[in-house]
């Protein structure tokens, strides 16, 4: 029992990192407005300055008590994974201090919400995912981005800072690859709405209300009884549909994208018209508001979809591996294949005959060339070392591999992780 509440400690421990890592993406922001509140007489460049400084402080501070605790052995020593994941919580401090104060600094031609964005994305590739995780918001931040920078280098302008009038030629360029970009951006939510959401009655009645009050507005918005009928209508099958998947349990995560994209497709198709940005020459920098509205709704998206569980699973502390195994790996499991197991102890610590037809105990995986690959469902490996694993994946790329172990491993190639506390479980 004491191992146990000692392990839950250490798992514990680990999470600060984590958790620390992204506390510091907080820290521009709030000491801005601490700044703000309590210095308000202070010019921009002093603002900035003290920002900095204190900026620097609390990072400073955070990574001292962190590693103070882990010498003291209050908590872990941080590892690779932890440790790449804190790089990212600098790189993530530093991002949103630019963005936070870019007018205050003066670089606002410099540094944008989607270059910074694009730099996180990156970043997060290289040092965590090592693939391109949030593809939505890498892809939109380097078409608004390229964009954005278009017009600064002509004119110099931004959304809160522009230096002069555009030229008639200049308008003409701008408003053409504005229109671009928007429908670019109708195009792919349009895209993402069919393909990644699911379509019920009451979904295709909300659309159906809102394309007549969008159609009734186009037409003649002085029928501003039967827009807002309409309108009404459209609201009220949005709440009836988030009522019913309240009440059956069945609201996810998926919702709340589907409802902010129909709602900004509506927004941005309202803007059109008023706006009448298809007017040309007739651009204003001011349309740039849009662009970062929909990046922001993207992002929003983007990080909800793929930071959310995919299922959720309740997960009961006193199962056993066998019963996590049947968890994790319940589409594959069958009592008409086999399992192979690769372990060097020919007593296994679990019981897993449930797992499938017939458990194959090999001692060595050099020992496994004529195994019938068809009839397995999947290897489990009882090991630690990670030439081993790497030898079994060789071995049996297209067959889905456990490994379980005493240690836990820290290796970038071992997605998913699960313990009972004596035993720690990993899939590739």
């Amino acid at each position: 029992m004491y191992t146990m509440s000692k392990e839950v400690v250490l798992m514990k421990n680990n999470l600060i990192y984590y958790i620390m890592t992204y506390i510091m993406f907080l820290y521009p922001p709030f000491i801005y407005f601490m700044v703000m509140i309590n210095f308000e007489n202070m010019n921009d460049a002093n603002q900035w300055v003290v920002g900095l400084i204190t900026n620097v402080l609390f990072v400073l501070i955070t990574t001292g008590i962190l590693y103070v605790l882990a010498i003291k052995k209050r908590i872990t020593k941080i590892k690779n994974d932890e440790k790449s994941h804190f790089i990212f919580g600098y790189i993530g401090n530093v991002a949103v201090f630019l963005y936070t104060y870019q007018y205050l600094m003066g670089i606002e031609r410099l540094v944008s919400v989607f270059s910074l964005v694009l730099l996180l994305v990156l970043a997060y590739k290289y040092l965590i995912s090592k693939k391109i995780t949030f593809k939505e918001v890498f892809l939109f931040s380097i078409v608004f981005g390229v964009f954005d920078y278009i017009i600064i280098i002509a004119t110099g302008n931004t959304l809160f800072s522009e230096t002069g009038a555009f030229t008639n030629v200049q308008s003409v360029i701008f408003q053409i690859l504005f229109i671009l970009v928007i429908l670019f951006s109708i195009c792919f939510y349009g895209f993402k709405l069919y393909k990644n959401h699911q379509w019920t009655t009451l979904r295709y009645a909300f659309v159906l209300f809102l394309a007549i009050f969008m159609i009734i507005t186009y037409i003649d918005d002085t029928q501003e009884k039967l827009f807002a009928t309409f309108l009404c209508l459209a609201l009220f099958t949005w709440m009836i549909d988030i009522i019913l998947r309240l009440i059956h349990k069945e609201f996810k995560v998926y919702d709340l994208v589907f409802y902010a994209r129909i709602i900004l497709l509506t927004v941005v198709i309202f803007y059109i018209h008023e706006m009448k940005i298809y007017r040309l020459p007739d651009f204003q920098i001011v349309q740039m508001g849009l662009i970062i509205g929909i990046f922001y709704v993207t992002g929003f998206s983007d990080i909800l979809l793929h930071l959310s569980p995919k299922k959720q699973t309740k997960i009961n502390l006193d199962l056993s591996i066998e019963d996590y195994l049947k968890i994790i790996y319940k589409p594959i499991v069958s009592r008409y294949k086999d399992v192979l197991v690769i372990s060097k102890q020919s007593d296994l610590p679990h019981e897993l005959s449930s797992l499938g037809r017939d458990i194959i105990i090999k001692s060595d995986f050099h020992d496994t060339q004529h195994l019938d690959i068809n009839a397995m469902s999947f290897v489990i490996l009882y090991s630690n070392n990670v030439d081993d694993i790497d030898a079994i994946k060789n071995q049996f790329p297209y067959i889905e591999l456990c490994v379980i172990s005493k240690n836990s491993i820290t290796e970038k190639k071992l997605k998913t992780c699960y313990t009972d506390f004596k035993y720690y479980i990993y899939t590739i």
